[in-house]
């Protein structure tokens, strides 16, 4: 399937005037051309389709075997690891979203895919002359809560795993090479393997709220962070250097959720209420980490007025309205 639009660059051998052309070789007139890295994921294959959407001509990235055709979309094979494989991806690309990494805990992968790769995609980038690159990233970066409604430049993010650590230092690369980094809240949607099934998983061992379950977090619906980030690939600049929160402006209860999962028939609600301290020791008990509590009995909330308003975009439901999926 070839993309639409490819005409309107320069053809070989073809002059065109200097001042018509912009830095990467594409033409005033030349329709935007994004590539999802990640394309087959749970966020990229959601991006993806938004671009589709907006009219917004866009080349998927992924290692697996692409989806099925969605009219104004082509599909590339490459892998992080594999530089020559990415600087073909690229080509005729003008803004990358970088939406790939891995998530186990594996500490070598980690380096691996989420820095090195990423350095691998940066350099791929640059041969392509694609200056604008924008990383999903992860509130995961800001460690233990409490965090709560503080700013992009509130707090000093503190990665207590190996995998936050290694999307840290990830987007330190992206900022260096003046792209701009997205830092979405806990993400649900159609294909979530990680934030309901985990929230469900907690909620289960532990048998307890922790403190009345009034702890607040940021969620974000996955089509609601990916028509931000369509958005903001679509706008000139892409916001070179910058962080934004990604997440609907409202937080919700660790009760609230709990409850809307209930009457979607997934869980069962805890009958009982546990202090932190208390939590800490039946937890134990029951194969939590403190991670595990940290998530239900703590804070997890940012303010994502920044990139809401950089965008031009308006949510238009509750933070609910989509949950579960």
């Amino acid at each position: 399937m070839t993309m639409q639009g490819r005409n309107t660059r320069p053809l070989p051998g073809e002059t065109v005037p200097a001042s018509t052309v912009s830095e990467n070789g594409r033409t005033p007139s030349a329709p935007l051309r994004v590539a999802v890295v990640g394309a087959t994921g749970f966020v990229g294959s959601t991006v993806a389709t938004a671009l589709a959407a907006a009219g917004i001509h866009c080349i998927a990235v992924a290692r697996g075997p692409q989806h099925p055709d969605i009219p104004g979309v082509v599909f590339a094979r490459a892998d992080l690891t594999d530089p020559g494989s990415l600087t073909a991806a690229l080509a005729g690309a003008d803004v990358v979203i970088h939406a790939a990494s891995y998530t186990g805990t594996d500490p070598a992968h980690c380096a691996a895919v989420n820095v090195e790769g990423t350095e691998n995609l940066l350099a791929a980038a640059a041969r392509n002359g694609v200056g604008r690159v924008i990383y999903v990233s992860t509130i995961g970066v800001y460690g233990s809560g409490p965090h709560s409604g503080i700013g992009e430049n509130e707090a000093a993010p503190v990665p207590v795993s190996a995998l936050s650590a290694s999307r840290l230092a990830a987007e330190h690369r992206v900022l260096a090479h003046g792209g701009c980094v997205v830092r979405p809240g806990f993400v649900h949607g159609p294909g979530d393997r990680w934030f309901v099934p985990g929230l469900i998983r907690i909620l289960e061992a532990l048998g307890a709220w922790i403190d009345e379950g009034r702890s607040r977090i940021s969620i974000i619906a996955v089509h609601d962070l990916a028509r931000l980030l369509a958005a903001l690939a679509a706008q000139p600049s892409a916001r070179p250097g910058d962080v934004f929160h990604a997440c609907h402006p409202d937080p919700v209860t660790v009760r609230e959720l709990g409850e809307a999962l209930a009457n979607a028939g997934r869980l069962r609600l805890p009958a009982t209420s546990l202090t932190f301290g208390e939590a800490t020791t039946v937890g134990a008990r029951r194969g939590l980490t403190d991670r595990h509590l940290d998530l239900i009995g703590r804070d997890h909330w940012y303010d994502p007025t920044r990139l809401w308003t950089a965008t031009g975009s308006t949510v238009g439901h509750g933070p609910l309205e989509h949950f579960p999926a």
